[in-house]
Order: C-alpha cells, then structure tokens, then sequence
C-alpha cells in the first residue's frame, strides 16, 4: 500500500514541474513579447517623429531689411526769371522803317536803321556799301539796313506822332490809321524816327531820306 502513494507523490511531483516549466516558458514569452512591443512601439514613433519632421515646410528666417535713410525734403526751386530778350531796344531813339502797323493792338513793327549824315559821314558809308556816290550825294542823309531784323512794339496811350507838314499831334487811334497808310506808301525816301522809354514807343516822327530829285 506504500508504493502507490510513492508514485502518487512523484506523479504530483512531475505535474507541478511541467506546470512551472509551461508558466515559466509562458511567463518568457510574454515578456520576450512585451520587450518586442516596446521595441517596435518605440521604433514606429521615431520612424513617425522622422517623417514629420520630413513633412514639415521649412520656414525661412524673417528677412530684416535696413530702414532707408531719411530723405531731407527739397525746397521748392525759385521760379526762374524769363531770360530778357537779346532783340530789346532800350530806352533811346532809333531811325526804323515801319514795317506794319496794328491799330487796334497798338503795336507797330519796325525796322532799325544805320543814318548817316554829313557829308563826310555819307560818302564814306556809300563807298563802304558799293554806292556810286553820285546817285546819294544830294540826299540829307544816307541810309544803311544790314540786319533785316523786325521788332514789334508796343505803342503808349499818350504817344505823339508827327507827320511831316504836320503841326498836331493826332490821337494814338487816327495816329496810327494815318502811319499804317503812310508805311504802306512809303518808298526808301522816308523813315521814322521813334523814341523808346519804358519798353514802349512813346514818340513817332517822320524823316526825310532823299532829296527826290
């Protein structure tokens, strides 16, 4: 009757080391499992964490520009002054051919003349201008027009006009109807003899040139 329970011993025996043996090859597997879960865990969130930084736009540095300089403000230029006319007549008296006249204007267009007078004076000019002396010899004066230049002027309200013969002075309107008819008939025997002050004709006289004869 003893042996039985020999055998029952040892029965019970090999059954709790298989047991063991199964928990503890269980037991190593779970944890051999569990280290390849953490392991694979931890490579799959690098492996994630790369490719986000992959994906991610890489953004450019803020770009810092230096402020410009300051600009000091222009100062407004002067207005600049009409440049005076190189043609102006100043303040004197010329001998002129008139040329046209603008009643309603008041304007005349003259023609600046050279007068020469005495006879030395003539006969030198005429000789200079390849004149046969002769032909000018009895003339009062003797005349030289080289620059073909023409200046308009203005005339004043008040000026005085006076026609050869005349003793009046007529008004700047009649003054003026009278002139543009004389300068339309005149031939190379007359000329005028005006007076400018302040940038206007003031004084219109006519002048004898040739002697006609």
């Amino acid at each position: 009757m003893k042996t039985p329970r020999i055998v029952r011993s040892a029965a019970i025996r090999g059954r709790r080391g298989i047991v063991l043996f199964v928990s503890g090859a269980l037991a190593m597997g779970i944890g051999v499992a569990g280290v390849r879960a953490l392991a694979n865990d931890s490579a799959a969130q690098q492996h994630v964490e790369v490719e986000g930084l992959a994906t991610q736009t890489p953004v450019a540095p803020p770009v810092v520009t230096d402020p410009s300089p300051s600009v000091a403000p222009t100062q407004p230029s002067p207005s600049a002054e009409p440049a005076p006319d190189p043609n102006a007549l100043a303040d004197g008296v010329y001998p002129t051919f008139v040329r046209a006249v603008d009643v309603k204007g008041a304007t005349i267009t003259v023609d600046v003349l050279q007068v020469f007078a005495g006879e030395a004076e003539q006969h030198q000019a005429a000789i200079e201008d390849g004149v046969e002396w002769e032909y000018v010899m009895y003339d009062p004066v003797y005349l030289r027009n080289e620059n073909p230049l023409l200046r308009k002027l203005p005339v004043a309200w008040d000026v005085r006009i006076l026609f050869y013969g005349w003793c009046t002075y007529p008004s700047r309107w009649a003054g003026l109807t009278e002139l543009r008819k004389e300068a339309a008939s005149d031939g190379e025997g007359w000329y005028w003899e005006i007076t400018i002050a302040d940038d206007e004709v003031v004084s219109i006289e006519e002048k004898v040139a040739s002697s006609g004869c």
